[in-house]
């Protein structure tokens, strides 16, 4: 024999690969644990969502919402330091137009108006990503809506970001315009209850005041035009001027006329002249003052009748100022609390599919994974321990 045949299992190559297998059997079988509750997850969640996940598209918009008497604070020792000391509240009106948008109120309204499942249930879409229910609850709409659509708002700058995942990049940015328009919208709507409420309790007591006002005014007319007399105040004064003017000259000719009595006869052209007069003045003088206090239909009756009517019309019209004073305030304040939806950035039309983030939800994946690996085989070792 010119030399020795050995056997395959004795060649080096093959023992250098059989080597290697083994090795590789071994290292697998003292590793399967490893490879089954780690490895394994992440290859398989890799897999899905490099051949099967659904590109999604997001669409961010970002604005503020301020009352109209906002004014700008200055600068405190907190604002340099870096840190906020207060508030002007607009955090609250932003987070009530956050609610809004992330409630049943604003889903329902996107589902008849913009077929809300339609979007979320595009064809092509894994069914992973996609809403699963063709029909979807309300509930269950709401909890994938609210995995799609984020509304966050930032307490240093006021600005509430809007960000809206879609299948299509149309889509995204249809739902985040149609999210401002309704956000706006329920502003506008909040500004309207607010005026109504504090509008509405002014506004009677005012068309009350003006009512009763017009009703005095009227009843003050009617007198007028019943007596023939516009103020019987001013009509008295001059009654009472006349009769002082007449009774001088009535005293003077009663004088004049005792001075002739005795001196000419009582039958003379003269004496009976004088007579006359002081009787025509008698006549004027007591004419006049019985119009000022003598029957029912004297100045002095009508007076009264009238000084209760200006009376009740003085009172009257200080109760309307004052409910028209209150009424200007009501709207004034009204104005200064008014809300306004300002939008900062327009919705964009995404070109890029950024989402899912493949490469760190992998990353994120395997790094709990490995974590919640090595809590239990801690735990493991542990209880080996204290059994031996």
């Amino acid at each position: 024999m010119s030399g020795v045949l050995l056997p395959n299992s004795t060649r080096p190559e093959a023992g250098l690969h059989g080597g290697l297998w083994s090795r590789a059997k071994a290292f697998a079988w003292s590793s399967r644990a490893f490879l089954t509750l780690v490895i394994a997850p992440t290859l398989v969640f890799a897999i899905y969502l490099g051949l099967f996940a659904s590109n999604q598209y997001e669409s961010s918009a970002d604005f503020v919402v301020r009352r109209a008497d906002a004014a700008k604070s200055p600068v405190d020792v907190g604002q340099l330091l870096g840190f906020s000391l207060g508030s002007d509240g607009s955090e609250g009106d932003a987070s009530i137009v956050q609610a809004y948008l992330l409630s049943h109120d604003a889903v329902a309204r996107l589902r008849s108006e913009n077929d809300l499942v339609g979007v979320f249930t595009r064809d092509g879409t894994d069914w992973l990503s996609r809403l699963w229910f063709a029909s979807p609850t309300p509930e269950r709409l709401l909890t994938y809506y609210r995995k799609m659509v984020t509304v966050r708002a930032d307490e240093e700058t006021g600005i509430t970001h809007l960000t809206v995942h879609a299948f299509r990049p149309a889509d995204a940015q249809t739902l985040a315009t149609k999210l401002l328009v309704m956000g706006e919208q329920q502003v506008n709507a909040i500004n309207q209850r607010t005026s109504l409420d504090q509008i509405a309790s002014a506004q009677r007591a005012y068309d009350e005041a003006s009512h009763e006002l017009n009703t005095i005014e009227a009843e003050l007319t009617a007198y007028r035009q019943i007596h023939k007399d516009v103020d019987p105040a001013d009509t008295g004064k001059a009654q009472v001027t006349m009769v002082a003017g007449l009774t001088p000259n009535l005293v003077a000719a009663r004088a004049r006329l005792n001075a002739m009595h005795g001196v000419i006869s009582e039958s003379s052209p003269q004496y009976r002249a004088m007579e006359r007069q002081v009787r025509t003045l008698e006549a004027q003088v007591n004419g006049q003052s019985a119009k000022i206090v003598g029957d029912d239909h004297s100045i002095a009756n009508r007076l009264g009748d009238y000084d209760k009517l200006v009376i009740r019309r003085q009172e009257v019209a200080q109760v309307y100022a004052v409910a028209a004073g209150q009424l200007t305030q009501a709207k004034e304040e009204a104005k200064r609390k008014k809300l306004y939806l300002i939008r900062v950035v327009e919705p964009n039309l995404p070109v890029k599919s950024e989402f899912p983030q493949r490469g760190q939800l992998i990353l994120t994946l395997f790094g709990a994974l490995v974590f919640a690996y090595a809590i239990g085989w801690l735990l493991l070792a542990g209880v080996k321990e204290h059994g031996l």
